[in-house]
């Protein structure tokens, strides 16, 4: 027998079917409830940025540059790192004083290896090789006392601020080198020619070979400190001391029982190794911290009132009595027992009083100065 459907029972059968169809779909789309504890949300990698001194480089660039600079200074390494653990505490100290990157630290190995006593052909000296006039532009002080472009505070600070300038006016640290360099204008002048970027390469850099070569080295050696392919040694800590004049360093160094020349190797800025004319009247000495006791005991306890001489190859007593305007008789009187005729090197006791009218001596690691192997001139021009 056939079902017959009202129109009334029609429509109420589609009402359920409807309403069984939207119960279905919205548990469909309700979320699943886990019985298991919520997934705490991934914590995101803060990514560091590139050593700015290596933006816009190809790795192949990268690694070919660190190649480059192995090459040239990484037989040498062990001398420079040597040298730069008596330097390095107030270098970084003052890089880090004033917000400037540690990465300029690779700069004095390229300029002078460390060693804060280079000089080159032309007159640039100290770790950072600065020219006179450049010093004197930076307000860096020089006397016949000191020479503050190899005070390690001072030169870096003026160093770096140099530098620095230049990378705001230029926009990357290549060109910044360039200017330490070859000078800005000169650089400006080739730029205006053409243009250059980092990620141009630095093979195209417009600049002379020899300021290619300089600015390859210099982010070489960064590079691969930052690999931590080569490292500096800790350097010596040291303290600042005040030291009144009179005072003969060498007389000072003997009495504190100190390794030989330690105080010129930890303050390169002195010229002389006797301070006793009054000026200046106080020096400000860097000392080894495992020594600061024994120098200042033995400050307290050296003789002021006279000072020592080194006799020099050909000289007699004559010679020196003349040199002091003294005579022979108190030269004699101030040293009991002097033999003649004197020998080349033989140490003289003299009153402070007739070495004021006299040149005391010089720091002793500037008398062999002309001997030394000196820093090569390699730009047309030097800061």
């Amino acid at each position: 027998m056939l079902n017959t459907f009202s129109p009334t029972s029609l429509f109420r059968t589609l009402l359920i079917v409807a309403s069984m169809s939207l119960i279905s779909c919205a548990q469909f789309q309700q979320p699943e409830v886990s019985a298991e504890k919520p997934v705490k949300p991934e914590t995101v990698q803060v990514i560091k940025p590139s050593n700015p001194f290596l933006a816009g480089l190809t790795d192949r660039e990268i690694q070919n540059i660190k190649n480059e600079a192995w090459r040239v200074y990484g037989r040498h390494w062990k001398p420079v790192a040597a040298r730069s653990r008596y330097v390095r505490q107030p270098l970084i100290e003052t890089l880090d004083r004033f917000g400037y990157p540690r990465e300029l630290q690779m700069v004095p190995v390229v300029e002078s290896s460390y060693d804060p006593y280079a000089h080159s052909t032309v007159g640039a000296a100290g770790l950072w090789q600065l020219m006179p006039v450049t010093a004197s532009d930076l307000n860096i002080k020089h006397s016949k006392y000191i020479d503050g472009r190899r005070e390690i505070r001072t030169s870096t600070r003026a160093a770096a601020k140099y530098l620095t300038r230049q990378y705001r006016r230029f926009g990357n640290w290549e060109m910044a080198l360039a200017a330490y360099h070859l000078g800005p204008s000169a650089v400006q002048r080739r730029l205006n020619r053409r243009p250059w970027k980092p990620e141009d390469g630095l093979r195209k850099m417009p600049l002379p070979p020899i300021t290619k070569t300089y600015i390859r080295h210099i982010i070489g050696l960064i590079a691969l400190h930052h690999d931590g392919l080569i490292k500096f040694p800790k350097p010596y800590r040291t303290e600042t001391i005040k030291v009144q004049t009179p005072i003969d360093i060498n007389a000072l160094q003997t009495r504190a029982e100190l390794p030989e020349n330690q105080i010129f190797r930890f303050n390169p800025q002195l010229k002389l190794n006797q301070y006793v004319d009054g000026k200046p009247k106080a020096l400000k000495l860097r000392i080894s911290k495992t020594r600061v006791k024994k120098v200042k005991q033995s400050i307290a306890s050296i003789e002021r009132s006279h000072m020592t001489i080194t006799i020099a190859k050909g000289d007699d007593l004559s010679d020196i009595s003349s040199r002091y305007n003294t005579s022979t008789h108190l030269i004699r009187a101030n040293n009991p027992g002097l033999q003649t005729p004197l020998a080349t090197g033989q140490k003289l006791r003299l009153p402070v009083k007739l070495l004021k009218r006299a040149d005391a001596e010089e720091n002793p690691m500037l008398k062999d100065v002309s001997k030394q192997k000196m820093v090569a001139d390699n730009s047309g021009t030097r800061i």
